[in-house]
């Protein structure tokens, strides 16, 4: 390993020569798999064990549960068949940094860090299953990242040996699956959510045949014939689809065999008498073989009796070796005559005899696949041709890399142009000597120290050794070097204001998969393990050479931590033991938050149940090293309202009055105000600057989501044309922390009469600047107070928007003396706050108060005879189903449906006791939704009392008893009725 180690660092000094990519998929379509054919093409592990070793995932709960947690990466060499770039020189060894990333949605902050390092991805499908709930995901956050990408249709064989289908109905899966992420990758360019529609795989063809390449004119204007002088090779250079047209392969990643289209253009090209890359184009596009011309056609001279080239040169040669297969392991006769050992030697592949004459007729099989179409050569001869290095990814990322910075105050022209220095050398991916050194370290990875190779002996204690993983992105990372932690709040303009710190570089690593190797020096454009980190950087962070440089841009993370569970240790003298472990765990976690409650617990957030249970596992085994208790799930609501409601409250003093009128905001606006929390916080801060730059295109791109979102739920007719107008005219403010998902608006801040009136008491000068400056200024704080904590259980407030007026008033019990009476009732400014706080709950306990719950989209897969008791779990768990459907050729139904968090624990769990294990669910945070059950509900008008009785009950009030839990949870005062049954006087103990 020493050796490979030291040539693989020797090809880090060329970045054209590079790629960097991550491996992105739904769970168990293929990623590690995957991973392991190509490791095994560097001989790094066995070609018998790849697909079997999972060599990537080194956990044990990764082993155990069969599914990757842990980004890892791996350098790989691989030298292309022909010089990148298409010149005939000889071709050069290129170093590949893979990155295997979780599917598991409760992973999801993995895959945000795998991309942020990578330039390329490749995105797996599973052609069974099709696009799934976090292939969405993973092509969005390749999109975030500005990723060129490259689709891998993985797990062909099942169409083969489980759905049966023939090689024309497979062509067509294939085809409407392409189809499928054209439209999703076409959606995310109407967003915006990059500026320039460059995708690989967005196509425009009305043919659309695998799309592809070919072009359906139906053969109207032109000879329905393809030539090599034809109007399909001379669009190469403008086609869109000239660029795409490489970036699919199909594979089945376990049995360890792949292609592209290139391989087979080159085997039938001089058979069919046209060239490579005529062929080539054809196989993609509906194009038909004549065999009475020996000519390739189009589909009006094919006349439907023709099958698609695709389908004839490539799908049906694999169809056939599967076929007899087969047949041979049932013992009758192949169809065509030719056994499996004739057909190899008729494809000229060099398989062992053992392997051909072996009783296991699928492990033949395996052989001369693997033979005949290579995993390892398929895959990387896309990712080497069409993937980008870092210098030709760098340029198109540098916006979402290192966002220019809002700068506090005007820079000297030397320190302007240092910053600026900074910024092109990351765009260049600039390794030349005396460039400013850049990385980003994504996280902190826990590695066993066991698989540290060369650390400093000094430094070597304990089981975990903290790693920044990471990217240099220019100059190069020595051994020794000083480098500056700048972390995301950093403004270079006041470099000494404690966001950057120097230190020393003491260790770097080339990281191999379960491995880390020292070396000496990272140039740019290549991925590293930083060792000496952990006392500075706690999830991510900024390196530089220089303090004139900006910080690198947040990453995108899916879901956000709503899971939370209380811990303590099961003996109060390991309390310092859990602590220091917790202190651990939020250093080695992305996402993961660690938190002390007022209570004095200890919290826990995760993203779902077995992200939470990889963080209890990891505290108890590796970072605490102590038996736990540990709570049941705390998950977090909102508060929102129905109607509109109003409360009037009075300062302390009498000297002043805040009306509060509380009503729901527009359903659109919450989502849309939330999703754009970070564009807000760089508005509010280009605006604290008195900087407009923010400001002038981020707001533009914010009204644009409202409308979208607007558009996307009204009606004709519904009036709701100019409701983003009416309730943005009057908006003062956001909360909570000024970016939350509810707005204050102003009503009648002062009441002239009233004031004048006391202006001539002399007791509250309403003309005087200041003093309307501070009220103003501290009802907005109690605004932000109330929005932090509801009234139903101290949760925050979620789509509510407060109207205040404020007017003068003199009580004739407090105040009516003409002093404002700060000493008796304390400031005045902190009586303004808090009557607007309570005035605010007031409120929102007039209008209806409804709690509001995160919901997960449930995506199920089940058989006809488990869709009883699936649906009986959904039931029992308050799930709303939304879509049933039945996907196409097989038996397999898919359900689509709303799960409340709160209800989600246990649930995959249940789901398959109740099925027998034929169904299983993907869990994905969706929105927050208002729970429509009044939790204060009792009967009042003549038709209710006689439909629930003078009592009222209506059985159990799911909404009170979630509020009771929470505020029960939190320490509050819970109204319960001790005496539950008074005929029987049985009393029970209040417990707390």
């Amino acid at each position: 390993m020493e050796k490979a180690v030291e040539r693989l660092s020797g090809l880090q000094k060329f970045p054209d020569n590079i790629r960097n990519i991550c491996v992105l998929a739904h769970v168990d379509h293929g990623k590690t798999t995957l991973s392991d054919g190509l490791i095994a093409h560097n001989g790094f592990i066995s070609q018998k064990l790849a697909g079997k070793l999972r060599f990537m995932d080194f956990l044990d709960d990764e082993q155990r549960r069969g599914i990757t947690m842990k980004s890892a990466a791996i350098s790989l060499l691989y030298t292309p068949k022909c010089a990148v770039g298409g010149d005939e020189a000889q071709p050069e060894p290129l170093l590949i940094n893979l990155i295997d990333s979780p599917g598991h949605v409760d992973f999801c902050s993995e895959v945000s860090t795998a991309a942020r390092l990578s330039d390329g991805g490749l995105v797996v499908v599973d052609v069974v299953e099709g696009i799934c709930v976090q292939t969405h995901a993973v092509l969005r956050q390749a999109w975030e990242e500005r990723l060129q990408v490259c689709l891998v249709f993985n797990k062909l064989d099942r169409l083969i040996v489980e759905m049966g289908y023939t090689p024309t109905e497979a062509y067509e899966r294939m085809r409407n699956l392409l189809n499928e992420i054209n439209g999703v990758m076409s959606a995310f360019v109407s967003e915006k959510f990059i500026s320039q529609a460059d995708t690989l795989l967005a196509t425009s063809t009305e043919g659309g045949a695998l799309d592809h390449g070919g072009r359906d004119d139906g053969g109207e204007g032109r000879d329905d014939e393809m030539h090599d002088d034809d109007d399909i090779e001379s669009d190469h250079s403008t086609d869109t689809f000239s660029v795409e047209r490489g970036n699919v392969a199909f594979a089945c990643a376990a049995d360890g065999w792949a292609f592209r289209t290139d391989a087979f253009a080159e085997m039938y090209a001089s058979k069919l008498g046209c060239s490579c890359t005529a062929l080539r184009r054809g196989l993609w596009g509906d194009w038909f073989f004549s065999p009475k011309t020996r000519k390739i056609v189009g589909k009006k001279a094919a006349g439907g009796k023709l099958k698609p080239l695709f389908v004839q040169c490539v799908l049906d040669p694999i169809w056939k070796l599967y076929k007899v297969a087969e047949a041979e392991r049932h013992g009758y006769p192949p169809e065509g005559g030719k056994d499996l050992a004739a057909m190899a030697a008729s494809l000229k592949v060099d398989v062992a005899e053992k392997d051909l004459k072996s009783a296991d007729r699928k492990t033949a099989l395996e052989a001369v696949m693997k033979a005949w179409l290579p995993l390892s050569p398929a895959i990387l001869e896309m990712v080497a041709h069409r993937l980008p290095s870092p210098t030709g990814s760098s340029k198109r990322r540098v916006h979402r890399l290192m966002p220019a910075p809002t700068l506090k105050q005007t820079l000297a022209a030397d320190d302007d142009a240092a910053l600026a220095a900074s910024r092109k050398a990351v765009s260049r991916c600039d390794a030349s000597e005396g460039s400013v050194t850049t990385a980003f370290i994504s996280k902190m990875l826990a590695a066993p120290a066991s698989a540290v190779h060369g650390k400093s002996t000094e430094r070597n204690g304990g089981a975990s050794v903290f790693l920044g993983f990471g990217r240099v992105y220019s100059g190069a990372l020595r051994e020794g070097d000083v480098v500056y932690v700048i972390n995301g709040a950093y403004d270079p303009s006041e470099p000494d204001d404690g966001s950057c710190e120097e230190i020393v570089v003491e260790e770097l690593y080339l990281m191999m998969g379960q491995g880390m190797f020292r070396v000496k020096e990272v140039p740019a454009g290549n991925i590293l393990a930083v060792g000496g980190l952990d006392r500075h950087v706690l999830k991510s962070a900024t390196l530089s050479s220089s303090k004139m440089c900006a910080p690198f841009g947040n990453m995108m993370f899916q879901v956000a931590p709503i899971v939370k569970v209380a811990v303590e240790p099961e003996s109060v003298a390991d309390m310092p033991a859990l602590v220091e472990g917790l202190r651990l765990l939020n250093r080695s976690d992305a996402f993961v938050e660690v938190g002390l409650m007022e209570t004095g617990e200890h919290v826990i957030a995760a993203a779902g149940e077995v992200h939470l249970e990889r963080c209890i596992a990891d505290l108890r085994e590796r970072f605490a090293k102590i038996d736990l208790k540990v709570s049941p799930p705390l998950v977090s609501f909102r508060e929102g309202v129905s109607t509109t409601g109003s409360a009037t409250v009075t300062t302390s003093n009498g000297l002043l009055t805040i009306k509060a009128t509380a009503a729901p905001l527009p359903p659109f606006f919450p989502r849309v105000i939330e999703d754009s929390a970070d564009s807000l916080k760089q508005i509010l801060l280009s605006a604290h600057q008195k900087a407009g730059d923010a400001a002038d295109t981020l707001v533009p791109e914010i009204m644009g989501k409202l409308n979208k979102a607007r558009e996307a739920v009204a009606i004709d007719g519904d009036g709701s044309e100019d409701v983003i107008e009416k309730t943005l005219s009057s908006a003062w403010s956001l909360g909570p922390k000024h970016v939350g998902p509810n707005l204050m608006s102003v009503g009648k801040m002062l009441d002239g009469d009233r004031g004048r009136a006391e202006k001539q008491n002399g007791i509250i000068d309403f003309s005087d600047a200041n003093v309307v400056k501070t009220i103003e200024g501290n009802a907005l704080t109690g605004f932000q107070m109330a929005c932090e904590r509801g009234p139903l259980c101290e949760e925050p407030l979620f789509g509510v928007t407060v109207q205040l007026e404020v007017y003068s008033k003199v009580d004739a019990e407090a105040g009516g003396d003409g002093e404002v009476g700060e000493a008796q009732y304390g400031p005045f400014s902190g009586q303004v706050a808090s009557a607007a706080r309570e005035a605010i709950r007031k409120a929102v306990l007039k209008a209806g108060p409804r709690l509001v719950e995160a919901m997960y989209l449930s995506v199920i897969s089940t058989t006809s005879e488990a869709l009883g008791g699936t649906y009986s779990v959904l039931g029992r768990r308050r799930a709303k189903v939304i879509s049933e459907s039945i996907r196409e050729g097989t038996g397999v139904f898919i359900i689509h449906s709303y799960l409340p968090v709160a209800e989600s624990f246990g649930f995959a769990d249940e789901l398959r006791q109740c099925s027998s294990g034929a169904s299983n669910a993907q869990l994905m945070l969706s929105h927050w939704e208002h729970l429509d059950i009044d939790p204060f509900f009792k009967p009042k008008t003549e038709e209710e009392r006689e439909e629930f009785g003078e009592d009222g009950y209506v059985g159990p009030n799911m909404a009170r008893q979630l509020v009771d839990a929470t505020r029960r949870r939190k320490g509050l005062k819970v109204e319960e009725t001790i005496v539950k049954d008074a005929t029987k006087q049985r009393t029970l103990s209040r417990k707390a």
